[in-house]
């Protein structure tokens, strides 16, 4: 049993010496962590905040009726685009035909009775300068002429009315766009302000955002947003904030914001909308890797390298996007900082370094 034994450690002991030799490294090196390092990338980087909305019309009249009749003609139909002043729908306007006859022939009449009197005064005027006429008698009809000169404005008046109500009786486009709705058909009978038509205009939108409240100190009118819709995809819209609600919305804390922009093409109210507004912008900001950044107790470190060991540093950050983040403060440009294997050391933990990135 004995030979046995002795001739088990000498056979390990061999080993041993053999590995030596041939350079194994020593177990107190397996212990060292195998990381990958790389520097402070100084990159420019826009501070942006992100928020959903929806896209709105900025012009989009209802066209009512101002007159009342029955329907008799539609032009258009939904989805028609419309030019300004274009027909839409005609309203029966035989009534309001006899009616702007009717106050043209009284306001012939009243202009004939006025110029009779007009008459009958100079010519009391002219007996007055012999004293052939009676004073009261002057008077008189002076008074008359001034009365039928009031019933001859008012006949005007009423002639300009039924001319008006007359012409309302063709529905015109307001401006363009696009008819959304109609309300009539052919033999209706509409009375003044019934709806006829939902108009929008689509050149010219704005959208509805809602960022949430904590970012209220950030923005304020005139500031650029960037806008994307899902139904036009391949083009992006730019606008600027033209208002900003005073009061936080109870229910979502967020703080509701208008941005008008051109249409690009594509773009329809009621759409959905992503935007992006650039708060801050920073030129050659210190970035690193989010993989050097762990979390240790309440503070957020990184590991650099000094002596083959790794050594904790405590960072403060700023910006994130994507996989880098914003390195406010806590490290120097000449740093060695561990990328992959940061979130497996500690403070003094032996490293063996296997690559080191490149800065882009």
């Amino acid at each position: 049993m004995k030979p046995l034994v002795l001739m088990f450690f000498t056979l390990c002991l061999a080993g041993c010496t053999d590995a030596v030799e041939h350079g194994t490294p020593a177990p107190a090196d397996m212990d060292a962590v195998r990381v990958v390092v790389t520097r402070v990338q100084q990159r420019p980087i826009e501070h942006v905040l992100s928020a959903l909305g929806s896209v709105e019309s900025i012009h989009h009249p209802t066209i009512s009726a101002e007159t009342s009749g029955q329907i008799i003609g539609i032009e258009v139909q939904e989805g028609d685009p419309v030019e300004p002043r274009q027909l839409l729908a005609n309203i029966d306007n035989t009534l309001h035909r006899i009616e702007a006859e009717k106050a043209a022939a009284e306001l012939q009449r009243q202009e004939v009775l006025l110029e009779n009197q007009r008459r009958e005064v100079n010519r009391l005027l002219q007996l007055a300068k012999s004293q052939s006429v009676s004073r009261d008698r002057l008077e008189d009809q002076q008074a008359q002429l001034e009365m039928l000169t009031a019933l001859r404005n008012v006949a005007s008046k009423q002639t300009e009315q039924a001319q008006y109500l007359a012409s309302k009786t063709r529905i015109l486009a307001p401006r363009s766009g696009r008819v959304t709705q109609r309300h009539i058909s052919i033999g209706d009978y509409v009375t003044p302000g019934q709806p006829l038509f939902q108009v929008v205009a689509t050149d010219k939108l704005r959208a509805r955002l809602a960022f949430p409240e904590h970012h209220a100190a950030n923005i304020s009118p005139g500031q650029q947003v960037r806008l994307e819709s899902p139904a036009s995809q391949s083009r992006a819209a730019l606008g600027s904030i033209t208002s900003i609600n005073p009061q936080i919305n109870p229910r979502s804390r967020a703080i509701d914001i208008i941005v008008e922009f051109d249409n690009p093409g594509g773009w329809y109210p009621g759409g959905s909308v992503d935007a992006t507004l650039v708060v801050r912008e920073k030129q050659d900001a210190p970035t690193l890797p989010t993989l050097s950044v762990v979390r240790r107790g309440e503070q957020n470190v990184v590991f650099i390298v000094e002596g083959g060991r790794a050594v904790q540093r405590p960072v403060e950050l700023g910006w994130r996007e994507g996989d880098w983040v914003e390195i406010v403060s806590g490290l120097a440009a000449q740093d060695q900082v561990v990328t992959e294997g940061a979130a497996l050391i500690s403070e003094g933990s032996r490293l063996v370094i296997t690559a080191e990135e490149s800065t882009p």
